[in-house]
């Protein structure tokens, strides 16, 4: 058996000079000269103004008060940067702008090639949002009229100069995006069938984010004035959360005002329906929505460990309530329910929570041999039993909001409310295992995703938060019978090419896109062994891939996510009839295989029953587990080891290692690229692969432990902006020279507050590099897995080095020098302080004699405090 020695820690950073700004400019592509420019605006800008004219004696009487307003959507290619003063010094109100990259070419813009040449991509650009009232588009019209007849701009107002130039189109924001872009118009038109002329039709409103208080409690009163006037009204208050810029309200309507609606828009008329014209609507969004679960049945009873735990929870579960007496989880879980919604719920109807709990608890449970945590769960309840549905799913409630049952949640953990104090102030974990189907990620992150973003920066804490599952048919292009004659391998290449072309119905589920947590993915694997196949079928049946029923990134800004993959059951289909079946549908058995997890029995006084389920919430559960035993692993290094890791910096440090754990497993890579690699991806295929497969599946006992062969140094601390942290990696001195295979892992993950009125939302950029090039150091190292690109896009920075070349002599005492380096993002001076975890691991082939741990534990000069400075923002 291999020899686990404990993870070593780095002294305190050195805080050096920031090296002198270097970087190339960036491309522009092609732009239509002044003249071809002008004409093209011509003709937008006099329908823009038409289209206003018209809305204002649209509006004219409609409700007391309510003003001519338009949001102005400025699409341009390239970029201009830092264009929001000279939006408001025309007098426009600035809303928002997002970076674009499917611009299709034409002959006034299109990237240029290297040489010159046109090329066919796509051109990327950006698009700026504006609020315009009748003396805003007078005056942007002046300006246009300047930059048309080539006059001077006025003082604060020449970015307009580029942005005229640069305009691709210029347009009202519209039903195609309030209705259209949000699914809520295709929504709509597929239930009205059955739908009940006065029956009533709930939505969710979400309200531009007007920074003007006022201005946001008038468009308040507009939207219940509007409602009101269509026999319409709102399902409770209006949130309003200024830290996400997020302004909602749920609704609802007479079925047959919505119906009058479609056939508007089928038949190209003018939307009379002043609700849907109304400038403060951002989207009309879906509401209430549930959770799939599996089959109902009764599985099998397992008998359960009696171990109880003896220390306060640091993870949290947000969930459906869980059967608290059931065997596998009674006096494990700390239960918080403010809301009482365990009242909700008839025996039998307490899935999700269970499973959940369950396997944060124990992990899987082949024949319950699991060791159950030491500590405490804390499991607060937000979803609740849809009574009007024939399933009972447990949902959220058409007049809640996840962002408000979140946010409260996680207020009372760390802060209490009202006269309840704090009750799980020493969580540096929480589990979402949920997500909205809804809203599937498409460029900027929902409102829920930004939330998480702010309170893990606020409470310093880790969201571990599922991908989402697709749940959808999936139709494949030849009969069962002849898919089942293929091999495994020749079924795998066959489903991942399917799979391919169906990637932008496979994107991740809100909030699945949040940027401060890790997004977790599902493999196709479990630990159910055998099972019997029945009429059902493996469409992927390869243990190392993603399950077929999971969802893929990219996230925002294209960074990579799902970051990791864990386990998450191997998800069967059931067969369709044979010669011309075609679509196979999810089997939702809760037989082998699968996870076997505690199960809520509908049979009074049965409490140890289990069941097999499948899907990317599992994985997730495990992740967080993982994530108390990566705890476990840093209070060790402390209590028996003498380290110093503030409290404060725990929940990052946990981050970078379960991120370090990862790796892509070398014959899926091979067998996903054999299926996708073209002429066309070849050169960007890691970030291709990064889209499926992320940063790998995570091997955790890699990361709570070194080997004689493999040693592992942490650092953690607290960067400002422009900062340089230097961090002295030591050279063993018994690799100089050799030519053994060699592999160094890099992590660094952080927290960073947000900016939603910035595109980038990012507020803090970290970065960790070497004093020189990876193939410049002694070790001679070439990068393996993600592209290098992409893993700056995010809050993980996860870099795999291996060589076989031979490796430079150098002297006992030379170092790998690592530089932590920040930069503010989406803001002009970042002023809080970031706090960062860092993990590296050099190794070498087990069982080569040469002593990597000890040699670089000894040259780890005697260790002080990791950082002096620590608590929570």
């Amino acid at each position: 058996m291999v020899n686990q020695l404990p993870l070593l820690v780095f002294p305190q950073a050195k805080t050096i000079p920031p090296p002198v700004g270097r970087g190339f400019p960036s491309s522009k592509p092609h732009f239509p000269g002044h003249g071809r420019q002008a004409e093209r605006l011509e003709a937008q800008l006099a329908e823009l103004q038409s289209g206003f004219e018209q809305y204002k004696a649209e509006i004219s009487g409609a409700v007391a008060g309510l003003e001519p307003e338009t949001v102005l959507v400025i699409e341009i290619a390239g970029r201009v940067d830092d264009f929001k003063q000279a939006v408001e010094s025309v007098g426009l109100e600035w809303l928002g702008e997002w970076d674009i990259d499917d611009i299709d070419p034409d002959d006034d813009f299109y990237e240029i090639k290297s040489k010159g040449e046109k090329s066919a991509k796509k051109v990327t650009g950006r698009l700026f949002l504006s609020l315009v009232n009748e003396d805003g588009l007078h005056n942007l019209m002046s300006l246009w009229q300047k930059w048309k007849e080539k006059k001077t701009l006025p003082t604060g107002m020449t970015k307009w100069r580029d942005v005229f130039n640069q305009i691709v189109l210029i347009r009202r924001w519209g039903i195609e995006e309030t209705l259209g872009e949000s699914g809520m118009l295709n929504r709509w038109r597929d239930i009205f069938d059955s739908v009940e002329p006065d029956q009533k039709i709930r939505f969710q409103i979400e309200l531009f984010y007007r920074s003007n208080p006022e201005k946001r409690k008038k468009n308040e009163t507009d939207v219940v004035g509007l409602l009101q006037l269509i026999g319409g009204r709102t399902l409770g208050a209006f949130i309003d959360i200024e830290e996400i810029a997020f302004h909602a309200v749920k609704a609802e309507l007479p079925a047959n005002n919505i119906r009058l609606l479609l056939q508007e828009i089928a038949s190209a008329v003018t939307i009379d329906i002043q609700l849907f014209n109304f400038s403060g609507v951002m989207y009309f969004r879906p509401t209430g929505q549930a959770l799939t679960t599996t089959e109902e049945g009764e599985g099998q009873n397992v008998e359960f460990r009696d171990d109880l735990p003896t220390l306060p929870p640091v993870a949290a579960i947000l969930d459906g309530v869980p059967n608290l007496q059931h065997d596998a989880l009674k006096d494990k879980l700390l239960f918080d329910d403010p809301e009482n919604l365990a009242g909700e719920y008839l025996p039998g109807e307490r899935k999700h929570g269970t499973s959940m709990a369950s396997l944060v608890v124990h992990g899987e449970l082949p024949q319950g041999t699991s060791q159950p945590l030491s500590h405490l769960v804390y499991h607060c309840p937000i979803m609740q039993p849809d009574h009007d549905s024939l399933g009972r799913n447990e949902h959220m409630p058409d007049d809640i909001f996840f962002e408000d049952r979140i946010y409260r949640a996680v207020r009372r953990m760390f802060e209490g409310e009202g006269s309840t104090p704090a009750q799980a102030p020493g969580v540096k974990i929480i589990n979402l295992s949920i997500g909205d189907s809804e809203r599937p990620f498409i460029h900027t992150p929902s409102p829920w995703a930004r939330l998480l973003d702010w309170l893990s920066w606020k409470y310093r804490v880790l969201f571990c938060v599922s991908a989402g599952n697709f749940s959808d048919d999936i139709e494949l292009a030849m009969s069962s019978i002849d898919f089942s004659a293929l091999s495994d391998e020749e079924k795998t290449d066959y489903v991942l090419k399917h799979i391919e072309q169906q990637l932008s119905e496979r994107r991740l589920l809100s909030p699945a896109e949040s940027i401060n947590a890790l997004t977790i993915g599902a493999l196709h694997a479990d630990d159910s062994g055998e099972y019997y196949q029945g009429p059902r079928t493996d469409l992927l049946p390869h243990s190392a891939l993603f399950s077929p029923a999971s969802r893929f990134g990219h996230g925002f800004r294209r960074s990579i996510k799902p970051e990791i993959y864990f386990p998450g059951g191997r998800q069967l289909y059931k067969t369709p009839p044979q010669n011309s079946g075609r679509i196979y549908k999810i089997d939702p058995s809760i037989g082998a295989p699968g996870q076997q997890v505690a199960w809520d029995s509908n049979q009074p006084g049965e409490l140890s029953k289990t069941v097999h389920t499948r899907g990317t919430s599992n994985a997730t559960a495990l992740a967080t587990r993982s994530g108390i035993r990566i705890y476990d692993v840093l209070q060790t290094l402390q209590v028996t080891h003498g380290e110093q890791i503030p409290d404060g910096l725990i929940a990052v440090l946990i981050k970078a290692l379960l991120v370090h754990g990862a790796k892509h497993d070398e014959q899926a890579k091979v067998t996903l690229s054999a299926a996708i690699k073209t002429p066309a991806n070849s050169r960007k295929i890691k970030e291709v692969l990064g889209r499926y497969i992320g940063y790998g599946a995570v091997d955790i006992e890699r990361a709570l432990t070194c080997t004689e062969q493999r040693g592992t140094v942490l650092g953690c601390g607290e960067i400002k902006a422009n900062e340089v942290h230097e961090y002295r990696f030591p050279l063993p001195p018994a690799l100089a020279s050799r030519k053994d295979w060699r592999r160094l892992v890099v992590t660094l993950a952080w927290f960073t507050p947000i900016n939603p009125d910035h595109r980038n939302l990012r507020e803090a950029k970290l970065e960790l590099s070497s004093h020189s090039k990876w193939d410049e150091i002694p070790l001679k190292l070439t990068r393996q897995d993600a592209d290098h690109h992409q893993v700056h896009r995010g809050t993980v920075q996860h870099e795999i080095l291996e060589s076989e070349k031979l490796i430079s002599a150098y002297q006992d005492g030379e170092h790998i020098l690592l530089h932590v380096t920040c930069k503010a993002d989406a803001t002009h001076s970042l002023d809080d302080i970031i706090p960062y975890g860092l993990a590296v691991t050099l190794e070498v082939k087990e069982g080569i004699d040469i002593p990597i741990y000890q040699e670089i534990r000894a040259r780890i000069r005697p260790q002080v405090a990791v950082s002096t400075s620590s608590g929570n923002k």
